[in-house]
């Protein structure tokens, strides 16, 4: 499978490995192998790592968290006490770091629990700063993405244009097609 990272920030690509929350909920780690597929295709890691099922249900817890945290800011609204926790926890624990090989060359390996803590401290760093302000949330109706807007005017309106922004163009077309003809 072939992810796609259009968010900006790594918690916030992570998150969007769950499509559709709010109608048919589409998930995107079905497998153990898939997490560690994800986190090659994302950058994190050079080369795969062993997920157990353990390991894939608490990456999908600390998803959750993310996502809820999140929200709760763009609402304006406390986070929950377990997920605060869950993170503080996940983010204090040793993160993957890449490491120099005696040729001069790089290596990013690690383990799913060093991933799992650099996904919740990305997450903390995200809130921490100044860019937590500039995330926003899709404005497709079926895509719940969140994304850091970038864009100069900050009037980003679509996770990607290539993705939800390409079919709401396209959706608008349409109805004024059928409203043109129609009169």
């Amino acid at each position: 499978m072939t992810f796609v990272y259009l968010s900006g920030r790594r918690c916030l690509n992570f998150v969007g490995t769950m499509k559709h929350r709010h109608s048919s909920c589409e998930e995107l780690l079905t497998g153990p192998e898939l997490l560690s597929d994800w986190a090659v295709q994302a950058g994190l890691l050079d080369a795969a790592i062993d997920v157990t099922d353990d390991d894939l249900t608490a990456a999908l817890e600390l998803r959750e968290a993310i996502y809820r945290t999140v929200s709760a800011r763009l609402e304006g609204r406390r986070p929950q006490v377990a997920d605060v926790e869950l993170l503080n926890e996940r983010a204090c624990q040793p993160q993957l770091t890449p490491r120099l090989l005696r040729t001069g060359a790089t290596r990013r390996e690690g383990t799913t629990s060093q991933l799992l803590a650099s996904l919740a401290a990305d997450l903390l760093d995200l809130l921490a700063g100044a860019d937590i302000e500039n995330v926003k949330r899709c404005a497709h109706p079926d895509c719940t993405r969140l994304y850091l807007d970038a864009s100069r005017a900050k009037n980003r309106h679509w996770c990607g244009m290539g993705t939800c922004g390409n079919k709401a163009k396209v959706q608008a077309f349409r109805a004024r097609q059928r409203a043109s003809s129609g009169s």
